[in-house]
């Protein structure tokens, strides 16, 4: 299993939302791309359509943090306290040592979060529906409708059951609580070995965020029903997606087709998690 396919299932399941990857990469309101395996590439942005929003604020941060379950060990050393067997940290050192048990284990922890969302998304799915109709936007883009941002944050993943992570905080720290994600520590790495991905008490990440795209109940449930014109081309493409029937022609001549609604995970990434 590769390492995105693992990190953006987990965090998906822990949090519920779809996870930035790679971690470090930075996403905003508005941003339109397109999502394969759980995973967001930016294309383009709102503004590049000429739509603006109001964003919904968040005001209550809040300290968000998840290790995979039995594979991820975290020992605190204060400075002065002898150092664990095998570490290279220094009596004098403070510091942090994270093990890992198993390849592909996660360690995320985010300081200070705020979800911002846009607002009135009504409005923006109506905009992003009428674009559609004119042939001027793709059925498969996702809009990103809500993002959580970290003041800072600190995302490691091993490649091996043996990684490993030493980090030394810098200066005397007195009584100050050793947080990982703290970017005042200046936390710095003494040591390291089997890690795929490590990123320290680094600000101004946005590691999570949802989406919204364009999406239709036709063929998804009862409660939707066909006229003739659309059930003749659902015979006559057995297997082709619901989007792949509807054209912008089509949108235009049948408008209760569409509808601009969060994105899906995709459900063979959720089968295997």
């Amino acid at each position: 299993m590769s390492t995105s396919r693992k990190y953006t299932r987990e965090l998906r399941k822990q949090f519920g939302y779809f996870a930035t990857w790679l971690p470090g990469t930075p996403i905003a309101l508005g941003d339109i791309g397109v999502m394969k395996k759980n995973v967001f590439t930016k294309i383009a942005n709102l503004e590049d359509f000429g739509i603006s929003f109001v964003e919904e604020p968040d005001l209550d941060r809040s300290d968000i943090e998840h290790s995979s379950s039995g594979a991820v060990s975290v020992t605190t050393k204060a400075s002065g306290n002898l150092s664990p067997a095998g570490s290279q940290l220094a009596e004098a050192d403070a510091g942090i040592i994270v093990e890992f048990s198993k390849k592909n284990a996660i360690l995320f922890k985010a300081t200070g979060t705020l979800s911002p969302s846009i607002k009135d998304q009504i409005t923006l799915g109506k905009q992003i529906l009428e674009l559609y109709r004119q042939g001027r936007w793709d059925k498969d883009w996702t809009v990103v409708t809500e993002v959580v941002t970290a003041r800072s944050a600190t995302i490691i993943i091993s490649n091996s059951a043996g990684g490993k992570i030493e980090l030394k905080a810098k200066g005397d720290l007195g009584n100050a609580q050793l947080d990982i994600a703290d970017a005042n520590l200046e936390l710095g790495v003494n040591y390291s070995k089997d890690l795929s991905t490590t990123i320290i008490a680094k600000e101004g990440l946005t590691p999570l965020f949802k989406g919204s795209k364009i999406k239709t109940p036709f063929l998804g449930g009862p409660v939707f029903k066909m006229n003739n014109k659309v059930r003749s081309l659902a015979l006559q493409q057995n297997g082709v997606a619901a989007m792949d029937i509807i054209t912008p022609a089509l949108a235009n001549e049948q408008p209760d087709l569409l509808f601009f609604g969060e994105q899906e995970p995709d459900a063979e990434e959720e089968e295997l998690v």
